[in-house]
């Protein structure tokens, strides 16, 4: 069976080396689910909806959380941090990428229990962002629901750790959203307070200011999360890091969901309350515009969150 099977890209990088897609084959017998990963996006330098050189977004966060994610699961990580970036340099310039990439590093253990060994595997594909001005996609209709299901709690599971187990309680919830009609859900803690989105962390605004749950929240530790904090007071909106219940977010003037796969998506509304008048507001708007200059380069603030492909 193939490991890197969906994206369509035609190279991917599995243990050492760059090969077909169609070759990176591994036993049935796998230990797959007890795996780690890692979303890493690379955007086209000077306009994100362009063509041209590449820059990869937050590398170093994005690779340092890796390997906490594989610490926290016991996993041996064969190769070193500078190998894994040469790595997803590799595979972008052989599949002759010149757009927009996601990258998705992939690890598990040889033998399902106690390996001292780990496969790798680095699939990438094209993407397209909802970023960008004038970009149509940015302000389409998102309703979400608060799930009936919660978010695990890191007395259960690491929370904070990237791995494939975890993502079956994001399932869950997706799986419940459509049942019921929306596009996607918000879990809520084991305490009842707002937690995250299901596949990136969720934002609100209020009164001018931006609010997101902490990381006891059982949030993952976004590090799209981490940038925005970084760079949304330079817009004139101060960011608060807080416990917040499910009425105060009904009560939000705005929301959005920030991530590597969710880049900055609006929510226009939840459990069918409008988010302001049900469209992209202002501020999400602003702060959607100026990540994608990020992004691109163009802010020079903030060209460390870029490593050059």
């Amino acid at each position: 069976m193939s490991a890197a099977g969906f994206g369509g890209s035609r190279y991917c990088w599995m243990n050492g080396s760059v090969m077909e897609t169609k070759d990176a084959l591994v036993s049935p017998m796998e230990a797959i689910h007890l795996g780690i990963f890692e979303g890493i996006k690379a955007y086209v330098e000077g306009d994100v909806n362009g063509s041209g050189d590449l820059n990869i977004f937050g590398w170093t966060q994005h690779i340092d959380r890796l390997w906490r994610s594989a610490d926290v699961n016991g996993l041996a990580m064969p190769y070193s941090k500078d190998e894994l970036l040469e790595a997803v340099r590799a595979c972008i310039i052989r599949n002759d990428y010149n757009t927009n990439t996601y990258t998705q590093p992939r690890i598990w253990p040889k033998k399902a229990w106690g390996s001292d060994d780990s496969h790798v595997v680095v699939p990438v594909w094209p993407f397209e962002t909802l970023l960008g001005k004038g970009n149509k996609k940015f302000g389409e209709e998102r309703r979400f629901m608060v799930s009936s299901w919660r978010r695990i709690s890191s007395d259960a599971l690491p929370t904070q750790a990237k791995s494939w187990a975890n993502y079956q309680n994001n399932m869950h919830a997706i799986r419940e959203a459509k049942r019921c009609g929306y596009d996607n859900a918000i879990f809520l803690d084991n305490r009842g307070f707002v937690s995250e989105g299901t596949l990136a962390c969720l934002m609100v605004v209020r009164d001018g200011k931006v609010i997101t749950s902490p990381v006891t929240a059982s949030i993952l530790e976004s590090v799209t999360r981490g940038c925005f904090i970084e760079f949304i007071p330079d817009l004139g909106h101060p960011v608060e890091v807080k416990d917040y219940t499910r009425v105060e977010l009904y009560a939000s003037d705005e929301a959005f969901l920030c991530g590597t796969g969710g880049e900055c998506t609006p929510i226009t509304s939840i459990d069918d309350i409008k988010m302001g008048k049900g469209y992209p507001g202002p501020i999400t708007k602003k702060i959607g515009e100026y990540y994608a200059e990020i992004l691109a380069g163009n802010v020079k603030k903030y060209k460390h969150w870029l490593t050059p492909v």
